[in-house]
């Protein structure tokens, strides 16, 4: 009899566990919240199992972007921008308005200690392969294993994050901050447990999505208290201020640069949207952005053809397959509101983050829109687990192979269009640092300033300081500062290089450049 008593305590007490957890969960389900990861793939899957996944697509992802783009491809124009500001081997270039310095500090390891770009190239793929694991992390409690690990693959394998992995732009670290503080969102307002680590973790991805590119950070910013505001259950005050302080940390070195060199905020603000011809309301943002899509690396003013219209399905059909991941979340049986604002939420930070450039920017380039395609590869990667598993039995290997085999063209096609923008980059880019070699055998030594078409990487590559064609009146005949002009053949020279040496290169493609020397005092040009 006691036996019997036991046994049905103890099948009531499960129950009530049992019937307390579910109850729990449907609450903070019902208010758009997550709830344990047994609600969403079972009790038994191991919370490893994703850990281990993106551990390997971070492995994949970085061995095979060093194949693909040489590590010694010269810096590009805004990379020496970023690189020089922390650099050994040149003076700063120009720092305008509309750039923050959260990309330099990430390059100051390896621009402080040598001037070797391959040495830059490799910490900064091995910073692109840290990065993707931990913008995805906080994922791993929020989604299956499948999704988490499929979604970083499907981000990882586009061209233009390949190609950006080891350059020294903000857009990559931009797409990483933003698929993090996302994910700590959620579980800062509705994970099982919200702890000050995860309050903190938020705080700090905003804040370093802002010290990277600020105005990306006050988009996603806005998104995630609009989403505080929109859902009950994530009207926290902690959860708010962590958003509010994260945003405001790392604005504040913007903000200090902003009073130091540009006048103030507001004055920051117009210099910056002047630099970007001004940023206005267009509708015009969602073409040039798809002309853009398969390069050039700068569409401005995008008046360029569409490169290879084939090879952008991937574009039209991420929208469409993002919606297919919400609706397949929302006729789950199981938690599917859960997956439903697990998957919404990341659609909309998307949404907001590609408003200022699709429009408001009337110019693009392929990596800006690369937070939107982090985020919206989560639920791309929901819709493709999503309908292997709603596929019957007997047809799940039959699925699965289909979906790999689409997966594997798609991959394909990125590789093709990677294989071509790196060359013409290692080709236009090779031309300047010849320039620069020649220059430096002429004579051209640090102290010096450099000025011309494309002076930036130029003067970078001789270790001189970089002036704009603008500021030329200011060189003198008299400078202690040895001073060149390089342009490309067919460009009338400025009238003040009138006595000064010249000299003319031809490059291996043919193309035909002529540098003028100013005279220096008890110095003669050996050109």
């Amino acid at each position: 009899m006691a036996a019997m008593r036991c046994r049905a305590n103890i099948r009531g007490q499960a129950t009530h566990v049992s019937g307390g957890r579910v109850g729990g969960a449907l609450e903070r389900v019902k208010a758009g919240g997550d709830q344990t990861r047994a609600e969403w793939h079972g009790a038994a899957a191991p919370w490893r199992r994703p850990v281990v996944g993106l551990l390997l697509v971070a492995i994949a992802f970085t061995a095979v972007q060093v194949i693909a783009v040489p590590l010694r491809l010269p810096l590009g124009w805004d990379e020496v921008v970023y690189a020089s500001q922390a650099s050994v081997h040149a003076p700063s270039a120009y720092f305008s308005a509309p750039r923050a310095r959260g990309i330099s500090v990430l390059a100051t390891p390896a621009v402080a200690l040598t001037s070797s770009t391959m040495v830059l190239r490799a910490w900064m793929s091995l910073l692109a392969g840290a990065g993707l694991v931990a913008a995805y992390w906080p994922w791993r409690r929020l989604l299956p294993g499948p999704v988490v690990v499929g979604a970083a693959a499907c981000f990882a394998s586009l061209w233009v994050v390949q190609f950006y992995a080891d350059e020294v732009m903000p857009n990559l670290y931009v797409a990483y901050g933003t698929v993090a503080a996302v994910g700590w969102f959620l579980h800062a307002v509705s994970g099982p447990q919200r702890t000050r680590g995860a309050l903190l973790a938020l705080a700090a991805s905003i804040a370093f999505t802002a010290l990277v590119r600020p105005a990306d950070a006050v988009f996603l910013a806005l998104a995630l208290l609009a989403a505080a505001l929109a859902v009950r259950a994530w009207r926290q005050l902690r959860g708010v201020l962590a958003v509010l302080g994260g945003l405001a940390a790392g604005l504040l070195p913007w903000i200090v640069e902003a009073y130091a060199r540009f006048g103030g905020p507001l004055a920051r603000l117009r210099g910056g949207s002047d630099a970007q011809g001004g940023m206005h309301w267009t509708l015009a943002g969602v073409s040039t952005q798809l002309r853009a899509l398969n390069g050039p690396m700068l569409c401005r003013p995008c008046e360029k053809t569409w490169a290879y219209p084939a090879l952008s399905l991937w574009w039209f059909a991420t929208p469409v397959l993002a919606a297919a991941g919400l609706l397949l979340a929302a006729r789950a049986r199981r938690a599917a509101p859960a997956r439903l604002a697990v998957l919404a939420l990341p659609t909309a930070c998307a949404l907001a983050v590609s408003v200022q450039y699709l429009f408001l920017l009337d110019y693009a380039a392929p990596r800006f829109l690369m937070p939107v395609y982090a985020l919206l590869a989560l639920p791309v990667a929901a819709c493709a687990v999503g309908i292997a598993r709603a596929a019957p039995d007997r047809w799940r290997p039959a699925v699965a192979a289909v979906l790999t085999l689409v997966f594997t063209a798609h991959v394909a096609s990125q590789y093709l269009v990677l294989h071509r923008r790196t060359a013409d980059q290692t080709r236009s880019r090779a031309a300047l640092v010849q320039i620069a070699d020649r220059l430096a055998g002429a004579g051209l030594r640090p102290p010096c300033t450099l000025t011309g078409a494309d002076p930036v990487q130029m003067a970078y590559y001789a270790g001189c300081s970089s002036q704009t064609p603008t500021g030329t009146s200011a060189f003198t005949a008299t400078s202690t500062v040895r001073q060149a002009v390089a342009e490309p053949a067919g460009q009338s020279p400025p009238d003040y290089t009138r006595d000064w040496t010249t000299c003319s290169i031809t490059l291996p493609d043919s193309t035909v450049w002529h540098l003028y020397l100013a005279p220096s005092p008890g110095f003669s040009w050996h050109c």
